[in-house]
């Protein structure tokens, strides 16, 4: 079992919004415009930069890069987007026009090409080292919606509730999850899509206790495979099955709001034949001193896993854990 502890320093003991990685840093926004990159193998500082006045809302690393020049992405709650190097140096702006929607999502297109997701579409972006030049504008991510008893909607504006669809692969901060999709076959596996609603009045459903508790499991035909029941919330869910290099393995992982961190084999959740009570569902990580598996481990806003490295976030801070095989 995996146990969740800080990393070396006091910098993230707080304020910690947005946090992505790659198979040698992590790194993290904060509510103070600060962009910080630690190495996830020891902890020591890469660089910390304030490089804007807001918050910021989303972060991540280029998958394509060269060793001898890493390139980081950030966003803030402005719609500003920020290409910068592991010196800490803005190397290229561009911005997502604020009626869009706060960016709670960037994920990687192609080499220095992106996408920046917000609740209202995403946008594609190239030559992000360079001119930031933007590209369309789609609809397509935010066009579903979920009602106030669990009933999720292909359809925006059918339910109480905007939803929008995140890519597995990517950190991302939303409100909370509702469902999981089995898109084509990419490469070696299926692709992992989320639903999730971003409305933060929905918040308050979760704090009153009558929010759904489960998360339903899609195949690419939108055909209902299973429903997961949890005792809290679904947050976040990432997927490691389209992670670069040896990071790419078959797990999905399940943020609950409680902050119980769940993990599971792709090929079996997505399988009809395979039962709930069969899937090899289990606990991925336990907080320090902590061996109650069922308890409630307070609120965490978010998490990111890439290779043998996972981390969460919440109001308490930035903490890691390794991943043990199973």
């Amino acid at each position: 079992m995996s146990r969740l502890a800080r990393i070396p320093t006091q910098d993230f003991d707080r304020d910690v919004t947005a946090v992505a990685m790659d198979d040698r840093f992590i790194l993290v926004g904060q509510v103070d415009g600060k962009l910080s990159a630690v190495y996830h193998k020891n902890g020591v500082s890469v660089f910390s930069a304030k490089i804007s006045d807001n918050e910021i809302t989303a972060v991540c690393c280029e998958e394509q890069d060269e060793d001898d020049n890493p390139i980081f992405y950030a966003g803030d709650s402005e719609g500003n987007l920020y290409t910068v190097n592991k010196k800490g140096k803005v190397l290229a702006t561009a911005k997502v026009e604020k009626r869009k929607g706060q960016i709670h999502t960037i994920v990687n297109r192609n080499k220095y090409s992106i996408y920046a997701y917000t609740c209202r579409g995403s946008t594609s972006f190239s030559h992000a080292t360079t001119d930031f030049r933007k590209g369309n504008f789609s609809t397509a991510s935010a066009n579903y919606s979920f009602d106030g008893d669990g009933t999720f909607h292909k359809k925006k504006g059918a339910g109480d509730y905007n939803v929008i669809q995140y890519d597995g692969r990517t950190p991302t901060k939303v409100v909370a999850t509702c469902a999981i999709e089995f898109g084509k076959k990419v490469k070696n596996f299926e692709q992992v899509f989320a639903y999730a609603v971003i409305d933060e009045e929905y918040e308050n459903m979760i704090e009153e206790g009558t929010a759904e508790n489960s998360i339903q499991v899609l195949n690419a035909n939108s055909k209902k495979i299973r429903t997961l029941e949890f005792k809290s919330p679904v947050k976040q869910v990432m997927s490691c099955r389209h992670h670069e290099g040896d990071a790419e393995t078959d797990k999905i992982y399940i943020l609950l709001w409680n902050g119980m961190l769940y993990k599971c084999t792709g090929a079996m959740l997505m399988d009809p034949e395979v039962a709930n009570d069969a899937l090899d569902l289990k606990v991925a990580v336990m907080e320090e001193d902590d061996e109650d598996e069922d308890d409630d481990k307070g609120e965490y806003k978010g998490f990111c896993v890439f290779g043998k490295k996972i981390c969460i976030y919440g109001n308490d801070g930035l903490f890691t854990a390794d991943v043990k095989d199973d």
